[in-house]
């Protein structure tokens, strides 16, 4: 089993104080989140992943960049490059997946998902990003080894 990941969704309601509006946030539940193969099945069967193989969701090339560059709080070249293909819409859908895939009898659909789910850019890839290599089961510094001896 991946490592499992928690993934908060609530409520947002806009509302006027003195003149300006302000975001509140209420109804705030934590749901575990780990991407299985029921997870990967449900999303072909929506409609919101081509294909059910884990390779179907990611960019192998460009995790790893990634994730070291979230750590480390900065962004390389290589980091940049890999984020010209983000798409965190796509993102959004694998996180979603990956709720319904440990909660199976949770009543949420993909939009119930995105009222819901109110992260910032950062946050979301990280969530992917850690989502997905704990599917790979497989060390992080392994995967790095192995991605540059294959591809250089």
């Amino acid at each position: 089993m991946p490592k499992v990941e928690i993934v908060t969704l609530k409520d947002m309601e806009v509302i006027e104080v003195d003149g300006e509006y302000e975001t509140r946030f209420m109804n705030e539940k934590r749901y575990p989140a780990a991407i299985t193969n029921y997870s990967l099945s449900m999303g072909e069967k929506m409609g919101l992943t081509k294909g059910s193989q884990l390779t179907d969701l990611i960019k192998l090339s460009a995790m790893e960049s990634v994730r070291r560059d979230l750590e480390q709080q900065q962004l390389s070249e290589e980091s940049i490059e890999a984020a010209e293909g983000i798409d965190i819409h796509n993102y959004l859908k694998v996180i979603y997946l990956a709720i319904i895939g440990l909660n199976r009898k949770l009543d949420l659909t993909f939009d119930d998902f995105l009222e819901k789910y109110h992260e910032d850019t950062l946050t979301i890839i990280q969530t992917y990003v850690s989502l997905v290599l704990a599917s790979m089961n497989i060390n992080k510094n392994q995967f790095a080894e192995g991605f540059k001896k294959k591809y250089g």
